[in-house]
């Protein structure tokens, strides 16, 4: 089985990509007060939405995302795919510094990190730190498809610039494709 792991940065986010978002998201940017911030989660959103859209064979306005917390019902919590259809496939998304990456599990739970070294205390850690984190994610579904949390796997990646790292948790072993959009994530026309 195969993740899909897609990788851009906070040169993709152009005012045009709030067009594949979907009210709740564009009220959730609004939210940030720095502009990076609002940057990342604009740049997640939409390609979160292409990436789902891409798997699917769908147009980005078909899929349906929730992003419902499961502690306070506020839309930040992590998101998860509801459709169209009920095809279903895990979805993660990561960001820090200018990376932004989202992981595509079609068989379910996953979960993603990705750092930047110089973000943490001990740089050398940041390696444990994604790993640790990917697997915090993965773990916080509430249905691992009947798998147990000992089935998970963690594996690192390979992020598309320097001085980041990266890990992937998954129910089992999974090979892992690449799609990088880090030279932009092109028109908003996918509406």
């Amino acid at each position: 089985m195969t993740v899909e792991v897609w990788w851009s940065t906070l040169a993709a986010a152009d005012h045009e990509l709030t067009a594949l978002l979907d009210d709740t998201e564009r009220a959730r940017l609004d939210s940030f007060d720095r502009p990076a911030d609002r940057g990342r989660s604009l740049v997640g959103a939409a390609l979160l939405r292409l990436a789902v859209a891409a798997h699917l064979g769908v147009g980005t306005a078909e899929v349906a995302v929730d992003r419902t917390c499961a502690e306070c019902g506020r839309p930040h919590g992590a998101p998860r795919v509801l459709g169209p259809g009920d095809r279903r496939p895990g979805v993660s998304v990561a960001h820090s510094g200018v990376l932004v990456v989202v992981a595509l599990d079609p068989q379910g739970p996953v979960g993603v990190d990705v750092q930047r070294a110089s973000d943490l205390p001990d740089p050398g850690a940041v390696g444990d730190w994604v790993r640790r984190e990917a697997a915090v994610k993965a773990r916080t579904w509430t249905d691992l498809g009947g798998a147990s949390p000992a089935a998970l796997v963690t594996s690192d990646l390979r992020p598309p610039v320097g001085g980041y790292a990266a890990a992937l948790t998954t129910v089992g072993e999974r090979t892992v494709r690449y799609v990088d959009r880090t030279e932009g994530l092109g028109p908003a026309g996918g509406r």
